[in-house]
């Protein structure tokens, strides 16, 4: 059963989730899109008005009664660090409630990766009081807390990069995959509700895979799903820099690769996030996986060019429940 604590944060959830992208919306409006009743929205405004998290932006038009006040998130009352790392480079965004970018930088380690990170923490701690929450993305396999596996990133494998912001900045951190975050972003971008997706880039450090199902990032059991470069025979094929790495090859790896999920997962979707090799290459791929596999398992292949796009979006979406999480409580 679910404490009044917890009805309370879901209710503050929904009117948020809600208000977000919109300008402004009275309290009618916002009981006909939730459909929470009137005096429920309206404590719960009142609530999250008395916190700044929301602000009053004057009244709406008459039609002969009282005006009602429009209401909108307050976009400053809390801002999120982006943070990313791939290759000795790391770049952050500082982002508020509405998604605007309020700050950013990006730097290359050079040897000091570990350095340059404390650095960029100290840095940020005393401008941005309203600081809420840190997502850092990392190309390499992330497993509580940790870099653990990275072709670039050598330097900070087995570093407890949660541990080491949560102490600095005393906000809640989460250390992600890129591809997971990327493919969270995927899901809320495409509007799907249920069924499975997996997203595939081949980036400076390779190829690797994200996984959701039912709207949940499926990360493994070990934090190992979608390190693609272990699969049989692939390790040297999905490494651009590696001299065993052939263009010419792309597309047998790409259809090895699409079988496969296609076999142990059956997703309806597959995204490809666009690089060169893959030009030219999408009607042939459908054509090879339709003859390895039979019609109806062959799944959506999309050529996206959102990677960016939806590795930013995800970690703000992540940014966003931890903040949530850490507001509410639950009985178990």
């Amino acid at each position: 059963m679910a404490s009044t604590v917890t009805v309370r944060g879901m209710n503050q959830e929904i009117i948020r989730n809600c208000l977000k992208g919109r300008e402004q919306v009275s309290k009618t409006d916002l009981a006909a899109l939730t459909g929470l009743s009137f005096p429920t929205v309206s404590r719960t405004i009142d609530h999250l008005v008395n916190t700044g998290e929301v602000e009053t932006v004057g009244a709406g038009s008459s039609s002969g009664g009282r005006c009602a006040m429009l209401y909108r998130l307050n976009p400053l009352h809390a801002v999120y660090l982006l943070l990313t790392i791939e290759r000795g480079r790391l770049r952050w965004k500082l982002k508020d409630l509405g998604g605007n970018v309020l700050d950013q930088a990006s730097r290359q380690g050079e040897g000091r990766l570990w350095e340059a990170i404390g650095e960029t923490a100290q840095s940020i701690k005393g401008l941005y009081p309203q600081l809420r929450a840190v997502v850092i993305g990392a190309a390499g396999m992330v497993s509580k807390g940790r870099l653990m596996l990275s072709e670039g990133d050598q330097e900070l494998e087995g570093r407890d990069l949660e541990g080491f912001f949560s102490e600095r900045l005393e906000v809640p951190v989460r250390a992600v995959n890129d591809m997971n975050a990327a493919a969270a972003g995927c899901w809320s971008r495409t509007g799907m509700e249920r069924g499975a997706c997996v997203c595939l880039y081949l980036g400076g450090n390779g190829m690797g895979a994200g996984i959701v199902l039912d709207g949940r990032v499926w990360p493994g059991a070990a934090d190992f799903a979608g390190e693609l470069g272990f699969l049989p025979d692939m390790k040297e094929r999905l490494q651009p820099w590696n001299d065993a790495f052939s263009a010419r090859g792309m597309q047998d790896v790409y259809r090895r690769i699409i079988q496969t999920y296609a076999v142990l997962l059956n997703p309806e979707r597959i995204v490809l996030y666009t690089n060169p090799f893959l030009e030219g290459m999408m009607e042939e791929l459908y054509e090879d996986c339709s003859r390895y596999l039979p019609e109806y398992a062959v799944p959506l292949l999309e050529l996206s060019d959102d990677f960016e796009r939806d590795y930013e979006m995800g970690m703000m979406e992540i940014a966003g429940k931890m903040e949530w999480r850490q507001k509410t409580e639950f009985m178990v």
